[in-house]
């Protein structure tokens, strides 16, 4: 059944780490179920009907971390869902509450020192690695690209005649993003050195023996030079453009967020911009 569950998530467009976060968080509820009771929630619509509230509780109590009881708490409400659908109404009956999580704001590195750093990458040559790692680099802060975005980037994502990079995010959604002068000057002497190599494959990234990049490759490259994670560059990316006044509904669109509220985190880390912009727009400042 849990098979299943994962299709119809993959038909409606769900990413494949989501997918694989849902399928571990489902498989150890089960795993726990047959430990302590004999029996996997999981493997029937009968045997998940049978599940009582305090199997719950004591599962979620086995995780320390708030936010991991949280993922654990959305994947079984996801998961009934699914049944509740397949049945026709039939689902648990007792409510599955969401955790409650205090908000965790986004960290952005110093402009200063982040621009610093870049311009002494631009220093250290045109070797393949150095570029490819200058790339990466210029996609993550730059574009404000997730990890699995940079991965996944295909040369015909890029219109060089528009302008244009087209990102395919989250949900299967596209956004537009603008091929600034720098970037495209870093592209072409990147792919000029990428055809040397000849990959097979249609991934803008590469290793160093051609092969597509993978996600822990980027990891490694943005610690290796700036000593943080990739996810770090995205939030810098969001909070110094609004930093400098811009419009959090354009952020959004440029980081692909689904939801304005997503974005406006971002909000709560540049108090002075705000109230710049209340003291200049607003008509009773």
């Amino acid at each position: 059944m849990l098979e299943s569950f994962l299709k119809v998530l993959r038909l409606e467009g769900l990413s494949e780490h989501t997918l694989a976060a849902y399928e571990r968080d489902l498989r150890g509820w089960g795993d726990f179920c047959r430990a302590h009771y004999a029996w996997d929630p999981t493997a029937t619509v009968e045997a998940w009907l049978r599940v009582e509230p305090p199997m719950v509780r004591a599962w979620l109590r086995t995780f320390r971390r708030p936010i991991t009881r949280a993922r654990k708490v959305a994947a079984l409400r996801r998961f009934n869902t699914y049944i509740h659908r397949l049945t026709g109404g039939k689902s648990w009956g007792f409510p599955i509450d969401p955790i409650k999580l205090h908000p965790n704001l986004p960290k952005a590195l110093p402009k200063q020192s982040l621009l610093a750093a870049y311009e002494t990458l631009d220093s250290l040559g045109h070797t393949w690695p150095i570029l490819r790692d200058r790339l990466v680099l210029e996609l993550l802060y730059g574009l404000g690209l997730r990890r699995s975005e940079a991965a996944t980037l295909r040369l015909d994502q890029i219109h060089f005649s528009l302008g244009q990079i087209h990102i395919l995010g989250k949900g299967q959604r596209w956004r537009i993003l603008p091929l600034y002068p720098r970037l495209e000057s870093l592209l072409q002497t990147y792919l000029t050195a990428r055809a040397q190599l000849a990959p097979s494959h249609p991934y803008l990234l590469c290793t160093d023996d051609g092969s597509p990049i993978y996600p822990k490759l980027i990891y490694r490259i943005v610690r290796r030079y700036l000593g943080t994670h990739p996810h770090a560059l995205r939030h810098s990316f969001a909070t110094h453009l609004l930093s400098e006044g811009a419009h959090v509904e354009a952020v959004r669109e440029l980081l692909g967020h689904a939801s304005l509220t997503t974005t406006q985190k971002y909000l709560a880390i540049t108090p002075t911009h705000l109230k710049q912009a209340y003291r200049q727009f607003h008509p009773r400042a």
